[in-house]
């Protein structure tokens, strides 16, 4: 129920919302928000787009007050994406999980 006013669905594509998924592009919204992650960069890229689409969806949620809006959210991850910085990739996870776990009023 809560994707409906978000304007984004489960099934599209990370490469549609994050230019710099890279290969991780083909995998869906909903997908990621399964990722496990690891020690590798691309499994930090997997933490991080984790993470991302979960803050994707609360900036577009019109009854969650997230602090940042999509736009915000999208322009910080690409930046970090294009980086390959493993430090910077973690450090915005963690930032953008911090949010996502402030509290929510949707179940």
């Amino acid at each position: 129920d809560a994707w409906g006013p978000t304007s984004y669905s489960p099934g599209q594509a990370l490469s549609s919302v994050f230019s710099g998924a890279g290969s991780l592009g083909s995998a869906s919204l909903l997908d990621a928000l399964k990722f496990k992650g690891g020690s590798t960069l691309d499994a930090k890229k997997q933490i991080l787009l984790r993470a991302a689409v979960a803050s994707l969806l609360n900036a577009a949620h019109p009854d969650v007050a997230f602090g940042s809006t999509p736009a915000q959210v999208i322009s910080a991850v690409n930046a970090a994406l294009a980086s390959n910085d493993a430090d910077a990739i973690l450090a915005l996870a963690t930032s953008l999980d911090d949010a996502n776990n402030a509290g929510c009023t949707l179940n």
